[in-house]
């Protein structure tokens, strides 16, 4: 059944404003966008949508927002420590104003930061904590829209997108702007499975899971269907990018020596402190204390009689390091991955899409070349290829 009025809330985040722009244009739905932040509402105010000010957090705008609307699409996700409170709060303004259906915009990551099935199905891939912020808070929200469709409480449908590209994308722009660096970085060899997924077809099973009554209850991952690595994903954008580029091949091995190596210790910390207080900048502050001020003053004037002058140079080189290191040419390189990136990058399996296609009567329309032409097409408007 077709909505007679949807609430968008994540309505500017990637995915929220390509929906509004396709409810506004193609869909012809009328419908509410939850806006927090107006300065971040510009793609879609130029929609002329209907724009409600609120935020997850508060319930009473969630009220105001959810009424006159029997259709909820949630791709709302603020901080993690508050996914579940605010995803309760959301069904909860729902449940009151006789919401019929809310679609939950999930994320494959509810299956853990790298599920190990040979082929990730929603019937063989669990739902549970991890010991991962993103994965734990998603998993947590999911669980509460699951129990009000249980108790009968609303009608609910999960969509659990795996990565999802497109303009704006913020798995294509990173590798875009090292291109334009010169660079093309690879996480072992770029030889992980990458599941994508275009961003219109991520809101057309947005659509279906609004209209298709069978669809209540269910919940369904949405890959794209092109079984493609990660080398052959940024090599595609990166390749859009005129120019010569060196490739950066980050090994597992590396990746795990950079992250010990930059892992705090205690001694860092204590000659973080020593530095600190031997800093010129922080006596300057200390000094606009009189007190205090006296003090450093007479201490250097007592020291500086006591030691020559190469001493002190010593001992200024000592704890203010590069200050008075000659400077050195360094080649520029590109940043070692994020924790995420490499779990991202490093899975292995394929994420099948056989349950959405069977039972919300969709597929994906845009095979990757496809997409990536789209995509481009987006980022020569945008100046950035």
């Amino acid at each position: 059944m077709r909505p007679a009025k949807v609430l968008v809330t994540g309505a500017t985040g990637f995915i929220g404003s390509r929906l509004c722009e396709l409810l506004s244009l193609e869909y012809r739905i009328p419908y509410r966008a939850l806006v927090r932040d107006y300065s971040r509402a510009a793609r879609i105010a130029r929609l002329d949508p209907e724009l409600a000010g609120g935020d997850m957090s508060d319930p009473g705008s969630l009220a105001r927002a959810v009424e006159g609307c029997d259709a909820v699409v949630n791709l709302a996700h603020g901080d993690d420590q508050g996914a579940r409170k605010q995803t309760m709060q959301l069904v909860e303004a729902c449940t009151r104003a006789g919401v019929r259906r809310l679609v939950h915009v999930s994320s494959m990551a509810v299956h853990g930061p790298a599920p190990g099935t040979e082929v990730l199905t929603e019937a063989n891939a669990p739902v549970r904590r991890w010991g991962e912020a993103y994965s734990d808070a998603k998993a947590a929200a999911e669980a509460v829209v699951a129990a009000a469709g249980r108790r009968g409480a609303i009608e609910t449908v999960v969509l659990r997108p795996t990565i999802v590209y497109g303009p704006y994308s913020f798995f294509v722009t990173p590798i875009v702007q090292d291109a334009r660096n010169g660079f093309v970085s690879l996480v072992d060899g770029g030889s992980g499975i990458c599941n994508a997924v275009y961003v219109d077809d991520v809101c057309e099973a947005i659509l279906a899971a609004l209209e298709r009554d069978d669809a209540n209850g269910g919940a369904f991952l949405i890959n794209g269907d092109d079984r493609m690595t990660w080398r052959g994903f940024i090599t595609t954008f990166a390749g859009m990018v005129e120019g010569e580029k060196r490739i950066f091949d980050h090994t597992l091995e590396q990746i795990e020596a950079h992250r010990r190596a930059t892992t705090p210790r205690a001694r860092d910390s204590v000659a973080a402190a020593v530095r600190l207080a031997a800093s010129p900048a922080f006596h300057a502050q200390l000094a606009t204390i009189p007190p205090v001020g006296r003090m450093i003053r007479g201490t250097k004037e007592l020291l500086s009689g006591a030691i020559g002058p190469e001493r002190k140079l010593m001992i200024k080189s000592r704890f203010q390091g590069r200050r008075f290191a000659a400077p050195v040419d360094v080649a520029p390189s590109p940043r070692m991955p994020s924790e995420g990136r490499v779990v991202r990058e490093a899975y292995r399996c394929w994420v099948s899409n056989g349950l959405a296609k069977s039972r919300l009567g969709w597929a994906p329309a845009h095979p990757f070349a496809l997409g990536a032409q789209r995509t481009a097409d987006w980022m020569r408007f945008a100046r950035l290829i």
